[in-house]
């Protein structure tokens, strides 16, 4: 599905007041503060950007160096490939340094400061949250409910990594070589997507072990349709006959599909379902002035004890001890 436009921007300043440069980054990302490394009142800056919808690439030069500070970071993740010149990433306990042979990928929205030296230059490439955990659930044919924890430098000259660098350097030069109306954004959609997966592949995060696993057979229509909806009516109570009979299937067909692809019950996956959801939820910070019942209820729990009892089996702790050890994260 095509997912919009390509449009594109450049932006130049040399010597510019900081405000311009911040109304800039407005525009293209997210409110930042930006501040000149060696404090001087003026930052030069190059920047040529295209955006296709969940995608952006854009290539950059800060030739007086500048420290970039997220008051709102974006949610997406983002892959930059060096070109010249230092960069550093800081966030959520991560420091991350990119400089010409190494990679950079990260969750920008756990990202605080962007530090760039003198003649830094880079080829960016982002990818919006939801395009990712999309992709990602496909390729594990399963949902995705918790943080991916993308934060990792990886070797640009060998591997994996060098393809990775190949593929970005490949796209941006087909952007900027075409006139605008020559390039397709059906295609160039395609490109966003297949460095996406490359990346999901092949950097280090939170599902990669997953991912490593034998390709099962594909799964059948009626069950995804079964699976999608458990997760439309995940707060209800539901029976097995009501799902099967939604996916248009008998019950000893459901039952026996779930067993051969996700071996488990029909009524067991939706309980995994819910404890998954719960568990991200006691783990979001937004989420602290709601009780433990009051989210156990909210994913399907009539009996807060009974809710306590299988997350326990399930993650090895507590309700409440995933919530200290959330608030004590931040």
């Amino acid at each position: 599905m095509m997912t919009g436009n390509l449009h594109a921007s450049r932006f130049s300043i040399f010597e510019a007041d900081v405000d311009e440069l911040r109304e800039h980054y407005a525009n293209t990302l997210k409110p930042v503060q930006v501040s000149p490394i060696d404090r001087s009142s003026t930052i030069s800056v190059e920047d040529t950007h295209f955006s296709l919808g969940d995608f952006d690439i854009w290539s950059g030069l800060c030739r007086s160096g500048m420290e970039v500070n997220f008051s709102e970071p974006p949610d997406a993740y983002a892959l930059y490939v060096p070109i010249a010149g230092a960069m550093e990433m800081a966030g959520r306990g991560h420091q991350l340094t990119s400089t010409p042979g190494t990679l950079l990928a990260a969750d920008l929205s756990k990202a605080t400061i962007l530090r760039l030296h003198n003649e830094r230059s880079h080829i960016g490439i982002a990818f919006s949250r939801q395009s990712v955990t999309r992709q990602l659930s496909e390729l594990l044919d399963a949902p995705v409910t918790h943080d991916i924890e993308l934060f990792a430098e990886y070797d640009a000259h060998s591997g994996a990594g060098a393809k990775l660098a190949a593929m970005v350097h490949l796209l941006w030069n087909n952007l900027i070589s075409e006139p605008a109306g020559a390039i397709s954004a059906r295609s160039t959609e395609f490109f966003f997507r297949t460095i996406m997966v490359t990346l999901l592949e092949n950097v280090p995060h939170r599902y990669s072990a997953l991912l490593e696993r034998p390709v099962s057979p594909a799964m059948p229509r009626q069950m995804k349709r079964a699976i999608d909806y458990m997760m439309a009516n995940i707060a209800r109570a539901v029976s097995v006959e009501e799902v099967a009979r939604d996916a248009g299937v008998s019950t000893r067909a459901l039952q026996a599909a779930f067993k051969q692809f996700k071996n488990t019950t029909p009524l067991n996956y939706l309980r995994q379902l819910r404890l998954e959801g719960a568990r991200k939820d006691l783990l979001l910070g937004h989420q602290d002035s709601v009780s433990i019942s009051d989210i156990a209820r909210q994913w399907g729990f009539r009996h807060v004890g009974r809710f306590s009892i299988l997350y326990r089996e399930t993650f090895g702790e507590m309700p409440t001890e995933t919530r200290r050890f959330a608030r004590a994260g931040k």
